[in-house]
């Protein structure tokens, strides 16, 4: 089976005499500043400043030169094409409307940056630019959920419910436990145990998650597991029983309902990926 071609055009700038080229793109934009880095992005004379804790959407057509603030500027720029938003709407009909996608990409917007969208952009950079894996499952889930928050996001802002950003100094429990998580993603869950390590109570980092990815600790643990088997299967190393019982499921069954779920498409048929020369 081929890989499907990106439907988000990806370009990473870490030049501060790049940024400041005028731009004038043919879709819609999405400008993510990562780490540290602070931009000031320039519409005539209207300078929009942006840092971590925001993600700026462009319209097509709008030249938005970028001055950094930072001296050493790591900026995410996503143009989004018409096949990732009918990709969007599709999976999220009738809950995505196009006459209201019309209107939030018709305005620079500056959005909250949710940890949520944060992880997204994180992932999605990994996988394209760090993997080169341009076509996977994987990417099509990033940038679905990528197009689809850009959506929901910008009709808060439209409606005037802007919800403050969530990616910060209060994220520091959560990040703690997400390194926890990451350093042992196989072994048995424990949320007392997660919660002992992190130095908070059960409840603490309970309600920390729920606020800063919208889903609970174990359902995030399920979450890592099940993008790690997706990478395991596109190994080719490993058939779909043996990547069932690596990533902590007690029946494939379970795990293939699980699987399908979250990348619409049977374990079994999960692409291999092209071997790569040495």
């Amino acid at each position: 089976m081929c890989p499907a071609t990106p439907t988000l055009e990806l370009v990473i700038d870490r030049d501060p005499a790049v940024l400041r080229r005028p731009r004038d793109v043919a879709t819609p934009s999405l400008v993510f500043p990562l780490e540290t880095t602070i931009v000031e992005l320039e519409q005539g004379r209207r300078r929009t400043r942006l840092d971590r804790t925001g993600v700026a959407a462009i319209p097509a057509r709008t030249r938005h030169p970028g001055h950094a603030i930072s001296p050493a500027p790591r900026v995410v720029t996503l143009g989004v094409s018409a096949a990732a938003r009918d990709a969007a709407q599709r999976e999220y009909a009738p809950h995505v409307d196009p006459a209201g996608f019309d209107a939030v990409v018709g305005a620079v917007r500056v959005l909250p940056r949710t940890r949520w969208v944060d992880e997204l952009v994180h992932r999605y950079v990994f996988e394209r630019d760090v993997c080169e894996r341009h076509g996977s499952l994987a990417v099509r889930f990033l940038e679905t959920e990528l197009v689809k928050e850009l959506y929901f996001l910008g009709e808060e802002h439209r409606a005037g419910r802007t919800r403050a950003p969530v990616v910060g100094e209060g994220s520091a429990l959560v990040e703690r436990a997400r390194a926890a998580v990451e350093a042992t993603l196989f072994e048995p869950f424990s949320m007392p145990a997660l919660a002992a390590t992190c130095h908070a109570s059960a409840s603490t980092l309970l309600r920390a998650f729920r606020r800063e990815l919208g889903i609970t600790p174990g359902a995030y643990v399920r979450e890592r597991r099940l993008d790690e088997a997706l990478q395991l299967l596109e190994s080719g190393r490993y058939g779909v029983a043996e990547v069932a019982a690596r990533v902590g499921y007690a029946t494939q069954a379970a795990f293939a309902t699980a699987f399908q779920r979250k990348f619409h498409v049977p374990p079994s048929r999960v692409p291999r990926r092209a071997a790569v020369a040495p």
